[in-house]
C-alpha cells in the first residue's frame, strides 16, 4: 500500500512537531506544512489524502467555506480536525456536516493517531462514540455521499445541506422553517438553489434522485 498523503494546516509549531513525531515512519509521507489558511488552499494542488486543520488558522474564515475550496480542488481529499480539547458533542455533529471526517487532540498517543488516519483514509468518520451514535440515530447526508450520487454536483453549503436532509426525512417547508427558525419564504430560496444544483425540478424528483443516498 502507498503511503498516506498528509498536508499539516498548523500555526502551533508545538502541535506540528508532535505531529511529525506521531507520523514519523512510512505509512505516512508529509507533503507540506503551512501557517496559514492561504497557504493550505494553494497546496491542494497537490492533492494530499487527509489535511491535518488547526481550525485556528480559518480565523474569521468560516469551515464551511474551507471546506467547499477542498472540495472543488482536491474532491478526495479528507479533513481531519487537529485540537487541544474534545469538540461538545453539538459541535462535533455540525462540523462533521460540514465535511469534517475526524477529530484527534495533540495529547493522543501516537499509535492512536495513526489509527484515525488510517479509518479516515479508508472513509471512515473518526470520532467520539457517542457522537457517532447520535448520528445514527439522526442520519446526515454528506458531502461525499452526495457526490457519489450526482458526480459533478456543485458544492453544497452547510445550509443546503441541513434542507436537503431535512427534504429526504420528509418534511415540510413549514417544518423545516420551525426547526432552522427561518421563514418559510428563505426555506423556499435554499431549496430553489439546491434542487438548481441537482438539476431537479422539485422536491418529488429530488428525492427520487437521492432515495437510496
Amino acid at each position: 500500500m502507498s503511503a498516506i498523503r498528509i498536508l499539516i494546516a498548523d500555526n502551533d509549531t508545538g502541535q506540528v512537531e508532535t505531529l511529525r513525531a506521531a507520523l514519523n515512519h512510512g505509512e505516512f509521507e508529509i507533503l507540506s506544512v503551512v501557517s496559514a489558511r492561504e497557504s493550505a488552499i494553494k497546496q491542494l494542488s497537490i492533492e494530499p489524502d487527509i489535511i491535518l486543520l488547526n481550525p485556528d488558522i480559518l480565523k474569521e474564515r468560516t469551515l464551511s467555506r474551507f471546506i467547499h475550496s477542498v472540495q472543488i480542488k482536491s474532491p478526495s481529499t479528507r479533513v481531519v480536525y487537529v485540537l487541544k480539547d474534545p469538540p461538545s458533542e453539538e459541535n462535533a455533529i455540525a462540523d462533521i456536516k460540514a465535511g469534517i471526517r475526524g477529530f484527534i487532540k495533540t495529547t493522543d498517543q501516537a499509535i492512536n493517531i495513526a489509527k484515525a488516519l488510517r479509518s479516515v483514509y479508508k472513509g471512515e468518520i473518526w470520532a467520539e462514540r457517542r457522537v457517532l451514535e447520535k448520528g445514527i440515530a439522526n442520519p446526515m447526508l454528506l458531502p461525499e455521499t452526495l457526490q457519489a450520487h450526482v458526480p459533478g454536483l456543485p458544492p453544497l453549503t452547510n445550509r443546503e445541506m441541513e434542507m436537503l436532509t431535512m427534504v429526504l426525512q420528509g418534511a415540510t417547508n413549514k417544518e423545516i422553517a420551525d426547526r432552522s427558525k427561518i421563514s418559510e419564504r428563505t426555506v423556499k430560496t435554499h431549496l430553489y438553489r439546491v434542487y438548481r444544483k441537482l438539476k431537479v425540478k422539485s422536491r418529488t424528483k429530488a428525492i427520487a434522485l437521492l432515495s437510496h443516498a
